[in-house]
């Protein structure tokens, strides 16, 4: 109990030095002077009645807030306090060939290991996150797609085609994400993780290709050292991602 108590406090402190909040921070991240959830509810009250048949809306929008939103916060303070913790650098870890030629070894160690894990999962989470995004979308603007084939991006061009609102200001900001940070970043790391190669997985063979070549290493050890802010923007981009949606619901008259 003790580890927990200790372990969550580290969490904290990451998280605030970090900026990294979630939909159920309810001071931090609020809507018209709302926290998610009264946000959420005040914009979809015009439509809840009709379509929260068994509690449908509101288990989506509970998964939303509480679920998915704080699961990418989670993974990401540990993405964080692995780093800190000590992980692996390409270019300080190097041996001297009888030849003299430089070789970069790689002793992975455990913090590098959970570096890569969280990683992984950080982009499962986001992916998580946008799908329910889609889900709220197709429930609440009633949108004739088979149950199959509801995803994000297969939403956001359903409405763009076939809904009266496809012209507002908030459908355009899920359009431009869907086209750009969406396809380009997240979901085609993501469908790498998931469909071939886990991050730590793609970071090892790489390492194996290039084991003296300094500059490739130099550029590998750089990629490496981006993953956590790109991870971080991503997760920004899902509390607009949740204004966005609510509104573009919400004024759907």
């Amino acid at each position: 109990m003790e580890f927990i108590k200790e372990y969550q406090k580290k969490l904290n402190e990451i998280y605030q030095k970090e900026k990294l909040v979630c939909l159920s921070d309810w001071g931090l991240v609020q809507f018209d002077n709302k926290n998610a959830l009264q946000f959420a509810s005040d914009n979809l009250s015009n439509i809840r009645e009709k379509i929260n048949i068994n509690g449908k809306l509101d288990f989506l929008v509970d998964d939303i807030i509480y679920s998915t939103s704080q699961d990418i916060k989670f993974s990401l303070g540990n993405v964080y306090l692995y780093k800190e913790l000590g992980i692996n650098n390409f270019l300080k870890e190097q041996i001297i060939s009888q030849n003299k030629k430089i070789i970069f070894s790689y002793h992975q160690t455990l913090a590098d290991r959970r570096f890569f894990f969280y990683v992984n999962t950080c982009f499962e989470k986001l992916y998580n996150y946008w799908d329910r995004i889609g889900d709220l979308l197709a429930l609440s603007l009633d949108l004739d797609i088979e149950i199959k084939n509801i995803y994000f991006q297969a939403v956001i061009k359903k409405i763009q085609t076939s809904h009266h609102n496809n012209k507002s200001i908030y459908l355009q900001f899920l359009k431009n994400f869907s086209d750009d940070d969406y396809q380009k970043i997240l979901n085609r790391i993501r469908i790498l993780i998931v469909h071939y190669r886990q991050k730590d997985t793609y970071f090892r063979s790489e390492w194996i290709r290039n084991i003296s070549d300094k500059k490739a290493i130099a550029k590998l050890q750089q990629e490496k050292d981006e993953l956590p802010e790109i991870l971080k923007k991503q997760m920004q981009l899902t509390v607009r991602g949740f204004e966005s949606a609510i509104l573009l619901i919400g004024k759907n008259d």
